[in-house]
This record gives structure tokens, C-alpha cells and sequence, in this order.
């Protein structure tokens, strides 16, 4: 497994089955000797390749509402004239060793881009895309990896927050229900102190979900990414 799929679809993964892993340890149900038998039956695998795709799918998905609720693709943002977020003298020279890498038709200048900024923005996906593509060594570009690897995690992990959601009310409720019927009494302050346990742990990662994961979150990486990737411009031949 390459590093990339361990840090941005696996590790997601772990944490979407957290809340169920800390069930299963809290009230000793012997959680070894159950991974082993569905690790036998392949279950594990399969269900952590399912949700895998699932949160990257998910997140893919969301990928281009994202980035228009940002105002569009970090790299574009950034390589727009108007945009102030990079030093004007070092964008000069970004555009200026961009046209000499891949000259385009139309090499976008300021006032081009005032003009026709829908085809300023095409220009710069064109740069941002040749870009990716002289980038993809690894060790060379180690840093940009890293920036690539944890803005997947966070967008892969947002792309499996409804699944979260769902699976964390699921075992908030099972575990109401279990308490319910094996003691046959709805006070819940009568429950066993595992049961006020589990509950507390259960919407701490509730909340979590809801208020940690989010756009703003996966913003950090995105933008880094996008200035380490603008960064390789002058380390390209």
C-alpha cells in the first residue's frame, strides 16, 4: 500500500470506526477474537475498502460546490492577478516562467483577465493541470506530497460525514436500547456507569464530526497545497 492511500483513505477509516472500537472496548466484548473471525470471512477488508470509496467518492463529489464556495480552485484563485494573496512581484514571475513552460493562446494578463475572466480562469486550470503532471515524483517533491496527502485525509474524511453521523446516532441509541431492555427500566440515571461512559464518548466524537469537520477545515491543507504547488514553477525544467 502506497503512502498517499494510507494517509488519505485508510486513516480515514480508522477514525469513521472509532466510536464502534471504543463500544466494543469499553464493554469487554472481546473485539480480537471478532476482527479475527470477519477477518476471516474477508468482512473487514471489504468493508474498509467500501467506505474507503465511499468517502472518496463522497468527497470528490463535493470537490467543485467546495471550491466554488471558496471562489474557485486554490491554484486559480492564486495565480489571478486580482488576487492579493501572493506577492505581485512573485506572481509576475510565476506567469512569466509559466508562459516559457507551457505557452498557451491566450497568456492571460492583467487586463486580459479584467476582461475575460471566465477564459483567464481556463488559462490557469490549463497551468494548474501541467503543473500536477511535472509534479508527480514523489521524493523530489516531497513537500507538495505532504500537502497532498492531508488535504485527501480531511476532503476524504468529509466526504464520509453523513456515514459518521448516521453510525454514531446508531450506537448512541443501540447502546440507550440494550441498557433498556436488559434492565428493563427507562431511568437512565439507574444504568451502569459504562452506559453514562459510552454516551459521553459517543457525542464527544458526535460533536466532533459536526463542528471540527467541516469546509474551513479542509480550506488549510487545500490552499497549502495550491502555494507549494505554484512554488515548483521555478524547479521545473
Amino acid at each position: 500500500m502506497d503512502k498517499y492511500s494510507l494517509n488519505a483513505r485508510i486513516y480515514p477509516i480508522v477514525i469513521f470506526y472509532m466510536p464502534a472500537i471504543i463500544l466494543a472496548v469499553l464493554f469487554s466484548l472481546k473485539f480480537d477474537k471478532y476482527v479475527q473471525l470477519f477477518t476471516s470471512f474477508g468482512i473487514v477488508g471489504a468493508l474498509s475498502y467500501l467506505f474507503s470509496q465511499l468517502g472518496r467518492d463522497g468527497g470528490k463529489k463535493k470537490e467543485k460546490e467546495l471550491w466554488r464556495s471558496w471562489g474557485g480552485v486554490p491554484s486559480i484563485q492564486l495565480l489571478r492577478w486580482r488576487n492579493t494573496e501572493i506577492n505581485i512581484n512573485t506572481k509576475k514571475r510565476y506567469h512569466n516562467r509559466l508562459i516559457t513552460l507551457c505557452a498557451l493562446d491566450n497568456n492571460p494578463d492583467p487586463n486580459f483577465e479584467q476582461s475575460y475572466p471566465d477564459e483567464a480562469d481556463e488559462a490557469y486550470q490549463a497551468w494548474t493541470k501541467f503543473l500536477i503532471s511535472k509534479t508527480r515524483d514523489n521524493k523530489k517533491f516531497s513537500v507538495l506530497f505532504k500537502d497532498n496527502m492531508n488535504y485527501g485525509f480531511r476532503r476524504n474524511l468529509w466526504g464520509m460525514k453523513n456515514y459518521a453521523l448516521s453510525l454514531i446516532i446508531i450506537l448512541m441509541a443501540g447502546t440507550l436500547i440494550y441498557y433498556w431492555v436488559s434492565t428493563k427500566n427507562p431511568n437512565v440515571i439507574l444504568y451502569p456507569i459504562e452506559f453514562i461512559i459510552a454516551e459521553g464518548i459517543l457525542l464527544v466524537i458526535l460533536l466532533f464530526w459536526v463542528f471540527v469537520i467541516n469546509q474551513n477545515w479542509i480550506k488549510i491543507p487545500a490552499y497549502a497545497y495550491a502555494e507549494r504547488l505554484l512554488e515548483t514553477i521555478e524547479e521545473i525544467n
